[in-house]
This record gives C-alpha cells, structure tokens and sequence, in this order.
C-alpha cells in the first residue's frame, strides 16, 4: 500500500499538468412588450353646463387603428370608449363586454400588435385594477346634419 502511492504521484507528475475545464452558462431573455396608457376624461358624472345638443351617426370604420393616433379617450355608457384622435376625430370602440370597471379610473391601457395597431377582435383595452376589455368593432362618430 505504501509503494502505490508514491507511484500514482509519479505517473501523475510525468503526465503533465491537467486542464482546468472553465464552463460558463449564459441565458439571456430578450421579451419587448409596449404598453400604452391613454388619458381619460369622465363623463359619467353630470355636467354642469348645457349639453351641446349634437347627435352623433356612426358609420363603420377599419377594423385596425393606429395606437399613436389616439390622444384621448372618455367613456359615455358600459361597453363603449370614445377615442378622441391627434386629427380631432372621433372614433367609437364598441367591447365585448360592458367592463364597467373601465370607467372608475382615469386612464386604461392598450396593448397594441407588433404592427403599432388596435385591433378589433385581436387586441384587449386593460383597465388599471387588470379587468380586460375585448374590442369588437370601431365606428366613426360623425355629428348628424340637419337634426
């Protein structure tokens, strides 16, 4: 027992110098997910001045809209969000749902598609508490001529 010791340090010794075997792991994630959040103006409460007497005809508009056009927004009834565009249009996205907690907070978010588009039937509107809201469909409000 004595004598094999001795040998395993020679042979050892004469192979030469072992290799340090390095490993390094790397992970990386790379996720990009844009969020917008859209300002909102109540209108759920009364108001205290005159009604403006405009009545409002919808007519169809793209099923897709785009998210940097938005400027505002505001909610008239459950079901319904008023997008008030950059141009000064007004668009009318029509949900699936009423999603009545859309309308106790000031502001909701969008998520768009990689195209930078909202889209009916595709995209969801998130209220702040994390309610998600199902677009169905978008019309042009455009206000009746004539009465």
């Amino acid at each position: 027992m004595a004598i094999l010791g001795p040998a395993l340090l020679m042979l050892s010794a004469s192979a030469g110098p072992v290799p340090a075997v390095s490993l390094q792991f790397a992970m990386q994630t790379v996720e990009q997910r844009i969020i917008i959040r859209i300002p909102t103006r109540r209108t759920l409460r009364p108001r205290r001045r005159a009604p403006s007497g405009i009545v409002w005809r919808e007519r169809e508009a793209a099923s897709c809209q785009p998210v940097s056009a938005i400027a505002r927004a505001r909610f008239t009834r459950p079901g319904v969000v008023d997008l008030l565009t950059h141009d000064r249009r007004l668009i009318r996205a029509r949900l699936d749902s009423e999603c009545v907690a859309l309308g106790y907070y000031s502001a909701f978010y969008m998520v768009p598609g990689d195209d930078g588009q909202i889209c009916a039937s595709r995209d969801t509107i998130v209220s702040r508490a994390g309610n998600e809201c199902a677009i169905s469909g978008f019309h042009i409000l455009e206000p009746r001529s004539g009465n």
